[in-house]
């Protein structure tokens, strides 16, 4: 990329972020403590905002706070200034002999959070793992113990959790596990319920998904869809210089579902090495699994899918589908479900990663993989180029447009940058070539984390070091759907909206009038971005039309009260209603 400073000014080639309503064009600071808060995840509030959670150092060990930002920009004023201390008994942590890091999270499904983090208060446990819950209003959950639930105080270190919701206001949360000194380095798993108690149902200590020898690592969970998750991990069983990849799958119940096999399912044994798994779902109580993978010698990306079954879905190889072979060091893949009713024609998943092709740098790329086996034959070989600079790009996130497409944020030289790919493969033409500012100022941006805001876009949360301390900052990701890239719609005719109370606890009419005939597709989205229930795809005649949504999805399953979006698409245009259920 070639920028041209003339002071602190950029005459660069790029457009910065547009404003959106009260997001400041600069991004919202979230945090403005001095010493450093950085590694920031996000998780959504129901309400199209997000919750942030970030490891801070203002206190001398390191320990984790929160914040809420909301779907307006502003910061939610019932939230302490500068954030939540997550663990609310500072005197204790006075005490411990390591603070807490890598915080991860997941919404609770009513506005609140999940956030789990290893821990080293104890000398003697060395590194363990706990969790705690943030309520919407901005408090932990009096419930809940003031400095977190112990998941796992095993002597040994546990570490690197990731966090998935168990459906009903919970999460499973895995790590990696050293209590072994004969099988190494294990997977486990642990269950927290809602009101803050570990699941009886589970091991003490949590549930073993693998004890195979050796190392097991870089540990990524899902929900499947049922109360349990599906857990991916790279494996280094067969030999210390050449790892697999496996998955296991931990039911509702804390067991491991005796239909796979012990110690997981392998998703490839090929030689080289197969590295950090990233995971998905398919709508269907399985997953799709990508990872990079040097069986060739050098770097390229690979996917597979696994059933809920276990086995490994027809049409997709024994080893994994090649998803992108070319370049020599193609890394750091990331998948999100394309939000396609499951088991759709065309659903599946979309991948993105770094890429050296270039010959110069990594950029990042995208692909569309398809649940049946191959690569969507509508996208290019090798997947679709975000950005074609010259920087290099590093650390990236990505999350589901809502529409079949995906948003991804990235690191290029200390500059955070966006971009958009529609589901058909084509990039989002309100976005710049080679993507998108979040901050056009030469601060230091690290460790992008995105989230769907609802209606196509998302927020985006980054820690920057304005001054000698990094902060937190995030702001919203507008697209096409929502950046007003849909010319005509006003006036048109063109309308949708919905009837009778909201919230609603029964079903939901949904009204849309057409300004002539037209092949019309309505569908209802969750707050994640995946589509649960089309109601309408078809021809349909000018006027107005009613539609009543029961609050099922494509399965005949009631979806859990909260927030969900009905688009409307007709004639390339598209307008969406948020609608907000209860029980």
């Amino acid at each position: 990329m070639a920028l041209v400073l003339a002071g602190s000014v950029f005459t660069a080639a790029f457009v910065a972020l547009p404003a959106s309503a009260d997001w400041p064009t600069l991004g919202r600071q979230v945090t403005a403590d001095i010493r450093n808060q950085n590694l920031p995840q996000v998780a959504t509030d129901a309400a199209s905002g997000a919750i942030i959670v970030w490891q801070d150092f203002r206190d001398k060990q390191g320990t984790v706070f929160a914040r809420r930002v909301l779907a307006s920009g502003e910061l939610d004023p019932a939230w302490p200034v500068d954030g939540l201390e997550v663990l609310s008994d500072s005197a204790a942590n006075d005490t411990a002999f390591l603070g807490q890091a890598l915080p991860v999270i997941v919404s609770d499904g009513t506005g609140g959070a999940i956030i789990a983090w290893q821990d080293g208060r104890s000398e003697v446990n060395a590194l363990d793992i706990f969790a705690q819950h943030v309520l919407r209003s901005g408090v932990v959950d009096p419930a809940w113990p003031a400095n977190g639930r112990a998941l796992c105080t095993v002597r040994a270190d546990q570490q690197l959790p990731k966090i998935a919701s168990d459906g009903a206001g919970g999460a499973i949360v895995s790590w990696m596990d050293d209590r072994s000194s004969a099988t190494g380095t294990d997977i486990f798993a642990q269950h927290v319920r809602a009101n803050g108690t570990v699941d009886p149902a589970w091991p003490d200590g949590g549930v073993a998904l693998c004890t195979a020898p050796s190392l097991q690592a870089h540990p990524q969970l899902i929900s499947d869809g049922t109360g349990g998750a599906i857990v991916t991990w790279h494996d280094f069983r067969s030999s210390t210089t050449s790892a697999d990849i496996f998955a296991q799958h931990v039911t509702n119940s804390g067991v491991v579902d005796p239909a796979w096999p012990s110690n997981g399912r392998a998703l490839t044994l090929v030689t080289g090495a197969q590295l950090e798994p990233t995971i998905t779902t398919d709508g269907l109580h399985g997953a799709i699994v990508a990872w990079q993978d040097a069986r060739a010698g050098v770097s390229h990306i690979f996917a597979q899918h696994v059933l809920g079954s276990g086995a490994i879905a027809p049409g997709w190889p024994a080893n994994g589908r090649a998803v992108a072979v070319a370049g020599d060091d193609e890394v750091q893949p990331l998948i999100v479900s394309d939000g396609a009713a499951p088991g759709a024609a065309g659903s599946g998943a979309i991948v993105t990663w770094l890429d050296d092709r270039s010959g110069v740098n990594h950029n990042p790329y995208v692909q569309h993989v398809l649940a049946t086996g191959s690569v969507d034959p509508a996208w290019p070989v090798d997947g679709r180029a975000l950005s074609l600079s010259t920087g290099e790009e590093i650390t990236a996130s990505i999350v589901g447009d809502g529409s079949g497409g995906a948003i991804v944020s990235w690191e290029e030289d200390s500059f955070v940058f966006v971009n958009h790919v529609r589901a058909s493969g084509v990039l989002d033409p309100t976005f710049p070539v080679n993507g998108r500012f979040v901050r056009l100022l030469l601060t230091f941006q690290h460790h992008p984390a995105l989230v769907a805001a609802g209606s196509g876009g998302a927020i985006v949360a980054w820690d920057d070091q304005v001054t000698a301390d990094a902060n937190i900052f995030a702001t919203i990701v507008p697209t096409e759907a929502t950046a007003g890239v849909d010319p005509g719609v006003s006036g048109s005719g063109l309308a949708l909206s919905r009837r009778g109370p909201s919230p609603s606890r029964g079903p939901v009419t949904l009204s849309f009038a057409l300004p002539h005939s037209a092949a019309v597709r309505l569908a209802i989205f969750d707050i994640s971005g995946r589509r649960v229930r089309e109601l309408v795809s078809g021809m349909q005649a000018g006027g107005t039309h009613d539609v009543v949504w029961d609050l099922r999805d494509e399965r005949g399953e009631r979806l859990p009260a909260g927030i969900s979006f009905a688009r409307l698409e007709v004639d390339g245009r598209s307008l969406s209603e948020k609608l907000v259920t209860l029980r």
